[in-house]
């Protein structure tokens, strides 16, 4: 056999086992049937808020897609891992999670990935929940930027973006832009429906800001809207109820209409009760809102209970909510010194300056404590 001829044959010998053991390869990392098993059983736990049994089987997922080399696979159970730890308030481990999922997915899927937007959505929020509200705006415009390349099909996820990206515009003040990104998102949701769960967040956002802006007629009538929505559909039970709920009271408070406020901010404070949610910020500010609501009626024992209440909501997570825990207790101290009680005062100080101290700040005293903070009622329209 000649010279030319026998290497031909080593070649394509060569060339024929490669591309089988490139196929084996290929099928071996297909399978990821075990992984998918697994990581159904963690979603499903998350949904049923067992996040003990969630948390474990994400890891064997995990550790399954590592150990079976399905990249793809790794990043979204490291994503679903990531907002779990979002749920439990475990900020950086979720920032550690979401950017190594983001890592594997511009890897796997390029720039513009539905995938990619979703992790850039989720890092948002992590860095939103952090007070990181720069980057949050930042990872939130571009995760809308990709939707927007993406086209219609996701009209509903570049719709909740924006939303997204409005909260934090509405915490950072930038009131114009927000509310054009807000009736963006309610132009885009209600091409689908008029009561999508998008455009009712998009509504509460609307209705906020208003309030900020001082346009109580308009936000009231966007709060009652969405209240009569929602017993409608019989969605009276959840968080976001809770928050528009306690919102509009704040509204009424505002206008000192404290008969129409109270109702509204029991209700809220009942939802939040019968809850088992990690929403800890919100229900320990509306017990807030209900002891200022209290306070500026003179019901000053209930005023005391309600703070206390608040408190005792985020004790266990004021490392977390450093600067809420603070102020929350700051109006539980003015108002023990109006009723002359001192020394209940300078029992809450103490803990304060506790936690001041390891944060690296000096203690404050009677005589160096802010200002109570006293709202004015008013019937402002602008």
């Amino acid at each position: 056999m000649s010279g030319p001829l026998v290497k031909m044959k080593k070649i394509n010998k060569y060339i024929f086992f490669t591309l089988l053991i490139a196929s084996i390869n290929f099928s071996f990392a297909a399978d990821n049937s075990k992984w998918l098993s697994i990581n159904k059983k963690g979603m499903q736990a998350f949904k049923e808020r067992d996040f003990v049994n969630s948390e474990k089987y994400y890891l064997e997922a995990i550790n399954e897609a590592r150990e079976v080399n399905l990249g793809p696979e790794l990043s979204a159970t490291l994503n679903n891992l990531g907002l779990l730890k979002i749920e439990l308030l475990q900020f950086e481990e979720a920032e550690v999670l979401i950017k190594e999922s983001l890592k594997l997915r511009l890897q796997f899927y390029g720039i513009n990935h539905r995938y990619v937007a979703q992790s850039y959505n989720n890092l948002g929020r992590v860095y939103e929940s952090s007070l990181k509200m720069e980057e949050s705006i930042d990872l939130y415009i571009k995760a809308i930027k990709i939707y927007e390349v993406l086209g219609e099909r996701y009209n509903m996820l570049l719709a909740r973006t924006l939303i997204n990206l409005s909260t934090v515009q509405l915490k950072t003040e930038e009131l114009n832009v927000a509310q054009m990104n807000l009736i963006r998102a309610l132009t885009i949701s209600k091409e689908y429906s008029e009561d999508n769960s998008v455009s009712l967040s998009a509504m509460q956002n609307l209705a906020a800001l208003f309030t900020q802006r001082g346009n109580f007629i308009e936000a009231e009538e966007i709060y009652l809207n969405l209240i009569q929505i929602r017993k409608n559909n019989k969605k009276d039970n959840s968080i976001g109820f809770a928050r528009v709920l306690n919102n509009l009271a704040v509204l009424y408070k505002k206008q000192c209409k404290y008969d129409l406020a109270y109702p509204y901010i029991t209700e809220a404070i009942t939802i939040w009760e019968n809850l088992s949610s990690s929403d800890y910020s919100n229900f320990a500010a509306a017990y807030h809102n209900q002891g200022e609501l209290y306070k500026a009626q003179g019901k000053y024992n209930l005023a005391i209970e309600s703070f206390i209440n608040g408190l005792n909501v985020i004790e266990t997570s004021k490392d977390k909510f450093y600067n809420q825990y603070i102020q929350q207790s700051f109006s539980l101290v003015n108002l023990y010194l109006k009723k002359g009680l001192t020394k209940k005062a300078d029992e809450v100080l103490k803990i304060i300056n506790k936690i001041r101290i390891t944060k690296g700040n000096n203690k404050i005293t009677i005589e160096s404590l802010p200002d109570e903070i006293y709202e004015e009622c008013s019937s402002s329209n602008i």
